[in-house]
């Protein structure tokens, strides 16, 4: 299944990760109570990309720390909302509800 990369970027950018343009990329950081958690994926900016593919993806889930493909797509196109991204890394112990760091 692909993703509309547009879509992505602005569900990110909604659930509470900062955009950082780069010359290759678009880097989106994860951030929890106002400070980066160190997780962070991103995206090729080229106009040639207007989808993100199987295998990016995956990449981006498991940066993402995501355990599954559907939870990616469900973060990337919106049935999981930001705040339910944060409960997930929580119970999962990605990330202490109380320091971020």
């Amino acid at each position: 299944m692909k993703v509309d990369r547009k879509r992505a970027e602005q569900s990110l950018v909604e659930k509470g990760f900062r955009r950082d343009k780069s010359p290759g990329h678009v880097y989106f950081f994860h951030i929890h109570r106002g400070q980066e958690t160190g997780i962070k994926t991103y995206v090729s900016h080229s106009k040639k990309y207007k989808d993100i593919g199987p295998d990016n993806l995956e990449s981006m889930r498991r940066q993402l720390r995501l355990e599954t493909r559907g939870q990616a797509i469900d973060l990337l196109q919106c049935p999981m909302s930001g705040a339910d991204y944060n409960d997930y890394l929580i119970e999962m112990g990605h990330i202490d509800p109380e320091d971020p760091s």
